[in-house]
Formats: C-alpha cells, sequence, structure tokens
C-alpha cells in the first residue's frame, strides 16, 4: 500500500454530544475510553495499513490544529485547516485535489475521526478489501455494517444482489440505492434484509477517480474549491454540502463491502454514555432505586473520580455535568441537544458552548 492515503475527517464540533463536546473541546479529542480520544482510536486502526505517518492526513477547523499536534502529531503526516466548516464534500474535496498533486497514482481512504469499532481486527480486514477493490477498479468502495438492532438514526446502503442470494461479508457488491434514516418500522423491516447495511461513511478511491466523480456529479463545489486554491476565492464561500448528497447517492460507480464488526457512530449523549458505561473502567458508579436505564459522566472525568450519581424513581435519563454545566435530558430525546444550544446562544449564552 505504498501510495494509499488516509485522510481522517475531523473538523466536527459534535453539538448532539454538548457539553461532553464544545466549541474548544470538539467530541474527536474527548477522552473516550482509558483516556483515549475517538480519533486517536481511529489512528490506532489505519497506523496497521498505512506504509508511514506521511500517508496519514487530518482535514480539520484551523483553531484545532494545535490541540491535534498535541495529542496525535507523531502519529500523522499533514493537516489541511478550514477556515470554516463546510462540511464533507468540500472537506474530502480539498484532501484529494492535495493529494493528487503529490502522487495522481494514489489511492485515498477517506475516514470519520468519531466512530467507534469493536473488533478492530475485523475492521482491518474489510477496510483492507475495500482498499484493494479500490486500487484495482474504477469505483469509490464504501463499507456497510450489517445491521444489529433497527437504528433510525443512521443512513442505510442497499447491495445489488440476485434475488434469493445472500449478502455475504467481505465480498464486494454494487450499490443499488442509498436509504435516508428511516422510520422505527422501515428500519424494523430493514432487519429482514441482508442487503441493508448501515452507511458507515468510509470511502476508498484512486484519488483521480474521486476528482473526476466530483466534476461530474458535483461541478459547482469542485470549481469552487479549484478557486480557493487558486487564492480566487475564501474558503467560506464553498458550498456547505455532506459528501453523501453531492456525490455519493449519485455517482453510478459506489460498491460496497458488507461487514459484521460492531461499530457505533458516537454522535450522541446517549451512544457515548452508554458506551462508556459498559466498556470503561472509569465509569462513574450510578446507583438506581425505583429507577432503570440511566446514564451519568462527569466531565472532564479528572475531577473526583469517585462521585457517585443516584437515581431515584426516574428511568431513562442522560446526566451529563461539566465544570459549568449540568444537562439531563431523556434517552430518546438526546437528537434535539442540537436544538437547544441554538436556545443556548439566542439567550446570549455563547461562553457556555
Amino acid at each position: 500500500m505504498n501510495n494509499v492515503y488516509f485522510v481522517i475527517l475531523g473538523g466536527g464540533q459534535g453539538e448532539r454530544l454538548w457539553p461532553i463536546s464544545r466549541v474548544e473541546r470538539p467530541k474527536q479529542f474527548v477522552p473516550f475510553l482509558e483516556n483515549k480520544s475517538l480519533i486517536e482510536q481511529t489512528l490506532d486502526r489505519i497506523k496497521k495499513l498505512a506504509v508511514d505517518t506521511s500517508k496519514i492526513g487530518v482535514v480539520t477547523n484551523k483553531k484545532y490544529r494545535l490541540r491535534l499536534l498535541d495529542l496525535v502529531g507523531k502519529d500523522i503526516g499533514f493537516i489541511l485547516q478550514e477556515d470554516v466548516g463546510r462540511n464533507t464534500a468540500a472537506a474530502t474535496l480539498f484532501a484529494a485535489v492535495d493529494i493528487y498533486k503529490k502522487d495522481p497514482e494514489a489511492t485515498v481512504v477517506f475516514l470519520p475521526a468519531d466512530s467507534f469499532v469493536v473488533e478492530a481486527e475485523k475492521y482491518i480486514e474489510n477496510l483492507r478489501i475495500a482498499i484493494d477493490y479500490a486500487k484495482n477498479n474504477k469505483k469509490i468502495v464504501t463499507m456497510g455494517v450489517m445491521p444489529s438492532r433497527p437504528a433510525v438514526s443512521y443512513g442505510y446502503i442497499q447491495a445489488k444482489h440476485q434475488s434469493g442470494q445472500h449478502i455475504n461479508v467481505g465480498q464486494v457488491y454494487d450499490v443499488e440505492k442509498f436509504h435516508e434514516k428511516p422510520d422505527i418500522k422501515t428500519a424494523q423491516d430493514y432487519l429482514s434484509h441482508d442487503a441493508m447495511l448501515w452507511n458507515i461513511s468510509v470511502f476508498a478511491s484512486q484519488v483521480k477517480f474521486f476528482i473526476d466523480e466530483f466534476k461530474l456529479h458535483a461541478p459547482n463545489i469542485y470549481n469552487q474549491i479549484i478557486e480557493f486554491l487558486d487564492n480566487k476565492m475564501p474558503y467560506e464561500k464553498v458550498e456547505n454540502n455532506s459528501i453523501d448528497y453531492a456525490l455519493i447517492e449519485k455517482s453510478q460507480n459506489i460498491s460496497v463491502v458488507p461487514c459484521d464488526f460492531a461499530w457505533y457512530d458516537v454522535g450522541n449523549i446517549d451512544v457515548f454514555l452508554n458506551l462508556q458505561n459498559k466498556l470503561s473502567k472509569d465509569s462513574l458508579r450510578v446507583i438506581n432505586v425505583d429507577a432503570k436505564n440511566n446514564l451519568a459522566t462527569l466531565i472532564p472525568k479528572k475531577v473526583n473520580h469517585e462521585r457517585l450519581v443516584a437515581f431515584v424513581g426516574v428511568n431513562d435519563l442522560c446526566v451529563v455535568e461539566d465544570e459549568d454545566v449540568l444537562l439531563i435530558v431523556k434517552r430518546d430525546q438526546v437528537e434535539k441537544v442540537k436544538d437547544l444550544l441554538a436556545v443556548i446562544k439566542k439567550s446570549g449564552g455563547q461562553d457556555f458552548l
């Protein structure tokens, strides 16, 4: 894999994880398990595939550069700075054009910074299959995880296969269709079809082919990125769009590798606390009296590891305490935390963000 580049998308703020994730402490840098952040865990996985650190990069907001260098500087070869976040379409194309200038024959792999993988070896094995296929085919290759529950917060990938045949893990299939986040009834139906896979937003492609697909399906973003790189346009003027909407759902050249490892998008408080509670040695002590399904955490963890949280007569709550914020939210309402931030901003509470 001499000319394979790995790019981690690490510029997001993680508003749905507030107050665990804050403006000055975005989620990818927050200690998650055993005092390791999600971006450190991502690097631990891909370092097993990368030839050397010079082939590993991160796209991030310029204000996070020093924090990134301090945390993982020894494990990465380059940083691409965004003046402002313009979503994943701009970030991936920015990186692809930069890599193409260095190595037109490169294969590039894009990965989110906020995924948690339990079975790292299976992940690496399937990522290697995706990379090898991308190196030898004019395709953008993604990975799709076999669903283990009717998740309504994930998008789905429908693999193309012949009727009556089962989808096999570790093989490569063309993509039939991408599906938006479903309602619970639809998600339950997806569980009975092994061709329906969770979209985990990992993409591998020959860098030139990736850029050509952008030219074809998202010419506005392509032209804007080129103008930005030629110092003719500020980055903030680039269209704000996800790679899924701008390119992946439009391209006819997408393939998928079905995978069966345990995977989580650590995108909201319920997922963060649930995993922490199950897997961390440093999770808070929680006592329930006539109460159940309650989760709690203290940020930063260095403050009083021995604190006890007691719930009496209440169910299904997430409690997060920071030095200046206490959040209590129902577990089935955690997606509304992002809406809460808008209210805080309007009330003049920017210092709490």
